[in-house]
């Protein structure tokens, strides 16, 4: 998909069309979210109030090459809006909470939208695939083997676990009690 800018003439040039890709609308779309932190993404709305109606704790765990990549605190928390997104967290520790007015299976494609990285099976955030490989993808201690990790489905007190390697790290055992 393109979105066509017709016509831009350049000089010496007759009939010369700059075309912009949907990747750069995208892009700018994803700017002035992180600057003005309150359009739905995926349809997930950015409230005042957290969901009532659904109450969720994920916990996801990043490895590079045996070395954890911490998932940032405040994502899906807009500074300086007073909203927060239904999938956020609020430390650096993982947790993903899912505090929903909706009763729905959230996924964590759509975390990673609220976040920004990619998520596909060569790259979650900066954690990379070795050349020609996938990353390695476990949900609450088995292998995930789906066809797409950004439909791997967010469910209270699961632990999801994304690393590349060798070497691979042990996860650590997430601790339920801060939630």
């Amino acid at each position: 998909m393109h979105i066509v800018v017709r016509p831009l003439r350049r000089a010496g040039r007759d009939n010369v069309r700059s075309e912009v890709p949907a990747m750069v609308l995208a892009t700018a779309l994803l700017l002035a979210q992180s600057f003005f932190g309150t359009l739905p993404i995926d349809g997930i709305r950015c409230d005042r109030d957290e969901g009532a109606l659904e109450h969720l704790h994920v916990n996801l765990q990043l490895y590079e090459r045996g070395r954890p990549v911490p998932v940032p605190a405040n994502v899906g928390i807009p500074q300086g809006s007073n909203c927060l997104y239904w999938l956020h967290t609020h430390g650096s520790d993982g947790f993903i909470h899912i505090e929903s007015p909706v009763k729905r299976t959230f996924d964590l494609g759509e975390f990673f939208d609220i976040w920004g990285p990619e998520l596909s099976w060569t790259k979650a955030a900066s954690v990379t695939a070795p050349h020609g490989g996938r990353l390695s993808i476990w949900v609450d201690g088995t292998p995930w083997r789906g066809s797409d990790p950004r439909t791997i489905p967010l469910r209270d007190r699961e632990t999801i676990v994304i690393q590349s390697g060798p070497p691979f790290a042990k996860p650590a055992r997430p601790d339920w009690s801060q939630v």
